[in-house]
């Protein structure tokens, strides 16, 4: 898919940016962006149960050659469901936007920024929060059937509530989901404030927590790859282990659908100081890690990804 992307930066520079993005990455951002929970063996089948159930939206035709999501047969259609999918394509694009745009390398649900900082969750507030080497910023995101934006001005006054000082504050709205998409990036600027290490050590040392679980050799197989400089752990999630962990119940569908072609099974990828971020947490001092995509592997900058493989079954 193609995403089109009207940006105008904090000084009003409007400038048109294009990124292409493949459905395995999508994917990553749309399981894993603004998620009220950190992500673990026992959240896992949330978020392949949320993959499956919304896989008619993810054609592989429409998504590649139309430049758009898929509907939906008329027999299937529920309004609900597809208002439930745009917001999830909403956060997903405004989180790979907030990355390859703003350089962040850790985004998190503004929520949980709030419940560490102790601050009530009430009243209007933005999505996400993210953190890049030199700031933190607030996203409103917003996904859109409608074949326009909306009414950005209100989008960027929404992206500006908070109760957590930011850098900056960005409202990414993408629209037209279910014909051509397009997205709007706008990022209205904010009064300058000290940079908050202990938020993102707090956010982070929750976030990677939840990732350690999969390293448990009882359930889950491993190996360390080399990437570039850098170690990361390959964890198989195979139809096997979880036919254990959930006593023979057929579970095959997980493990091929048509979003990843025929017989093509998932796995995950985990930073090889994964362990470390857990303890301690990570720190804008954490060298950057540029984005790594190849046809059958994606690693974020938060460096989390997805592989894909030929199903062992």
């Amino acid at each position: 898919m193609n995403l089109q992307v009207d940006y105008i930066d904090s000084a009003g520079h409007h400038m048109d940016l294009s990124f292409g993005i493949r459905r395995l990455v999508f994917i990553k951002h749309m399981a894993m962006a603004g998620q009220g929970f950190a992500f673990n063996p026992r959240k896992l089948f949330r978020g392949l149960g949320m993959l499956l159930h919304f896989s008619q939206y993810l054609e592989r035709n429409d998504f590649y050659n139309n430049n758009r999501f898929s509907f939906p047969a008329r027999h299937l259609s529920d309004p609900t469901e597809k208002g439930q999918f745009s917001n999830l394509v909403g956060k997903a694009v405004a989180d790979y936007l907030s990355r390859r745009v703003n350089g962040s390398f850790f985004t998190m649900y503004y929520e949980a920024a709030m419940r560490v900082r102790g601050i009530r969750i009430k009243g209007p507030r933005p999505d996400l929060i993210a953190f890049n080497q030199k700031s933190l910023f607030a996203i409103e995101a917003k996904g859109r059937a409608s074949q326009n934006a909306g009414n950005m001005p209100r989008h960027k006054a929404q992206a500006a509530i908070g109760h957590i000082p930011v850098n900056f504050s960005v409202a990414s709205v993408c629209f037209n989901l279910y014909r051509r998409i397009a997205c709007n990036y706008h990022d209205p600027y904010n009064e300058d404030v000290r940079y908050d290490d202990s938020l993102l050590r707090q956010l982070s040392k929750d976030y990677y927590e939840g990732f350690t679980g999969f390293l448990d050799q009882r359930n889950f197989r491993w190996r360390l790859v080399e990437v570039g400089e850098e170690r990361f752990y390959e964890v198989d999630l195979w139809y096997n282990t979880f036919n254990r962990l959930l006593k023979g119940e057929d579970l095959r569908r997980i493990f091929w659908w048509e979003p990843f072609g025929d017989r093509f099974s998932i796995g995950l990828i985990l930073p090889g100081d994964v362990a470390i971020f857990a303890s301690e947490g990570i720190s804008r001092e954490l060298k950057p890690f540029t984005p790594l995509e190849e046809s059958d592997r994606y690693i974020d900058t938060d460096r989390i990804g997805l592989f894909i493989r030929p199903s062992p079954f």
